[in-house]
């Protein structure tokens, strides 16, 4: 009976012991009413880490939060009451974005997957393929090579931005040579530099009849995200309808005898638009057969479950034979439309090869964070 009692009494003992050098080793500070516990590697600190290659986790009680990587720090909102966060900081090694995506190739991402077809390309309704660039959202369509981007020997993230920067007209004066058009000169001047391009000659959002804000200051590309982009070979080939497949598509983008009209074949650049290709392969091919035409993708199986769908008319880089540009219409399904029409604008660009990621995981909630490899 005695024994007993003294097994509890070292249990006891044990326990004490643990709660004490537990509350010992507990570290916290309070910020602006908050009560910030903070660990680095499951060690407790009492302040936050400089800023580095880390992985945040951020939980809070009474209130929502999320790590600020560009500036930092904490977001904590929708309080409720007497609020403690939380945050763990995981040291993670970074490592090539384009490798670190091609080694995905063949996995689950979200509801979508990695699919080696004509590149390594993001498929399927909503894959996890959210990136923080340029202090927004954008989404990465996937990782090529110099087929696609004139680069030898490189493979390049391609990412296109979330949200349009609004409906502009393909080129002003209806020509539908990309390499010339109003378009192509906003997103590679204004749009590139961060300037103010409303009075610069290429801000037209319907001809040259209808013009609005194009001041891109704020909304441009900035310094730290500019170095990050790189000047590639866009290819200009295009198809005389849209009564062709994903892969007729790809084959005639790049074809220089497919391109009529004293239009260029190709032209350097750092921003355009998706390709009509692109669209045709980002919807998985178990969803939407490579056989169907993407005028045929007005459906809720092909353009319904692609992730580059968005709401409303969308223009691509691809040109038509005749005096069009090809455009994403509402209703999911590709068409060609006269160049002078104002359709929603969502800017493209590769990243260079030596921009690396060393956080996220790709969801919308915990998007890739990128940085120039020092």
């Amino acid at each position: 009976m005695k024994k007993s009692y003294i097994y509890i009494l070292i249990v006891i003992l044990i326990i004490a012991l643990v709660i004490i050098n537990q509350k010992k080793d507990s570290k916290f500070f309070i910020a602006n009413g908050v009560r910030y516990s903070t660990s680095l590697d499951g060690n407790s600190i009492d302040s936050f880490p400089s800023k580095g290659d880390y992985e945040v986790e951020v939980n809070c009680i009474n209130a929502k939060g999320s790590w600020n990587y560009k500036d930092w720090t904490v977001d904590v909102y929708d309080i409720i009451g007497k609020v403690s966060c939380t945050i763990s900081f995981t040291s993670k090694t970074s490592s090539s974005i384009s490798n670190y995506i091609k080694s995905l190739a063949r996995t689950t991402q979200g509801t979508g997957q990695i699919v080696n077809e004509k590149g390594y390309r993001y498929e399927g309704k909503n894959p996890n393929n959210y990136i923080y660039f340029n202090n927004e959202l954008w989404r990465i369509i996937g990782v090529f090579d110099s087929s696609s981007h004139g680069k030898t020997g490189e493979y390049l993230t391609k990412i296109i931005r979330n949200d349009s920067l609004g409906g502009y007209a393909w080129d002003k004066s209806g020509k539908n040579n990309w390499a010339t058009s109003s378009l192509y000169n906003l997103l590679n001047t204004n749009y590139y530099n961060a300037t103010d391009g409303t009075s610069g000659g290429n801000c037209y959002h319907y001809s040259t009849t209808i013009t609005s804000n194009c001041d891109y200051i704020e909304t441009g590309l900035q310094s730290e995200y500019r170095n990050m982009v790189e000047n590639v070979t866009w290819y200009l080939g295009g198809k005389d309808s849209a009564s062709y497949t994903a892969e007729a598509f790809y084959t005639g983008e790049r074809d220089s005898t497919s391109v009529s009209n004293g239009n260029m074949s190709s032209i350097a650049g750092y921003i355009g638009l998706m390709y009509v290709s692109d669209y045709g392969y980002s919807v998985l091919s178990s969803s939407c057969a490579r056989t169907i035409k993407l005028g045929g993708y007005g459906s809720s199986t092909c353009g319904g479950s692609s992730w580059l769908k968005k709401e409303s008319t969308e223009w691509t880089v691809t040109f038509d034979s005749s005096i069009g540009a090809f455009g994403i219409f509402n209703n999911s399904s590709l068409d060609s439309y006269i160049v002078v029409s104002g359709y929603a604008t969502r800017p493209v660009l590769y990243l260079k090869s030596n921009v690396q990621v060393y956080a996220g995981d790709g969801s919308i909630s915990k998007p890739y964070q990128i940085k120039l490899a020092s």
